[in-house]
């Protein structure tokens, strides 16, 4: 296992940040220590993969550091370092565990967990966006309580199908997850066999906003994507909602909150439509969510 890694300022890491929480990059991440400085780490089986992955990010962000130190780690010693890494996390009766936890973890009655595999570091949930969704999730199964099995849930951006496969855990029925990415896809298919779900409980399927929405409607809509993308999106979004429906946004740096919320205010006036708004920041990172 190959490491790259270098230092960056922090407004380079929250763009770099939100690029691969859009671009579903999971090879990449920011490592941040209190009083400390920001590091961008890329982490790639072999070193010409390393190379291929450190030139591709170059090409979208050309203010990348000159030099970045590498390092080699044995798969033993890069087993160890994820588990450092990954933590459970637990938001109501939802629960997220590292798969070598699977055995030990203590999960209280009548409470759910989806394992994920320390291989997926940067699709485990240990991104803010992906909590806040989380979050929108457990508020929309509590408030439909008995009819949340009926409910149409759309994972928009699906990444590695954490928040589509915690929906069916939490008991939807009718639950659909899409991505751009091709990697991400064949990851969320393989998070779901490891977690014992039946293929016939979640549709997964390659598409970018407009395919993957087409003839759709949702009572659940969770677009964890990159704030510029979801702008350009926004009558789309609102076209698959269906009557009182909740549409979640994330994927939105908390700085850009007051204009992604203006963008989409006008976009449900332009659809004839009244929303109730909620916000929620964490951290650097925040939310939008309007239920119709």
């Amino acid at each position: 296992m190959f490491i790259v890694k270098s230092e960056v300022p922090s407004d380079l890491a929250e763009a770099l940040e939100a690029h691969f929480c859009e671009e579903g990059l999971l090879a990449w991440g920011i490592e941040s220590v209190p009083g400390g400085p920001l590091i961008l780490k890329g982490f790639f089986e072999t070193e010409p993969e390393a190379d291929a992955g450190l030139a591709e990010l170059r090409a979208a962000f050309a203010e990348l550091p000159v030099y970045f130190a590498r390092e080699h780690i044995e798969d033993r010693e890069w087993q160890e370092a994820y588990k450092e890494f990954l933590k459970p996390w637990s938001n109501g009766r939802l629960h997220w565990v590292p798969a070598w936890e699977r055995d030990s973890y203590a999960l209280p009655a009548g409470h759910v967990a989806l394992y994920l595999d320390a291989g997926m570091a940067f699709g485990t949930g240990s991104h803010e966006t992906t909590r806040l969704m989380a979050r929108r999730l457990m508020d929309f199964s509590a408030t439909r309580g008995e009819s949340f099995p009926e409910q149409r849930v759309i994972d928009a951006g699906c990444g590695s199908g954490i928040l589509a496969l915690s929906a069916v855990l939490l008991g939807a029925k009718s639950v659909y997850g899409f991505d751009q990415d091709p990697e991400a896809i064949r990851v969320s298919r393989e998070n779901s066999r490891d977690n014992g779900i039946a293929p016939e409980a979640v549709t997964f399927a390659e598409a970018g906003i407009e395919s993957g929405l087409e003839g759709r409607q949702a009572d659940l809509m969770l677009a964890n994507i990159q704030a510029d993308i979801l702008k350009i999106h926004a009558a789309g979004l609102f076209a698959a909602m269906a009557p009182h429906g909740t549409l979640a946004l994330s994927g939105i740096l908390a700085r850009e909150l007051d204009e992604v919320r203006e963008h989409f205010n006008f976009a449900a006036i332009e659809a004839g439509l009244t929303c109730r708004v909620d916000t929620r920041v964490d951290g650097e990172w925040a939310d939008l969510c309007f239920f119709l």
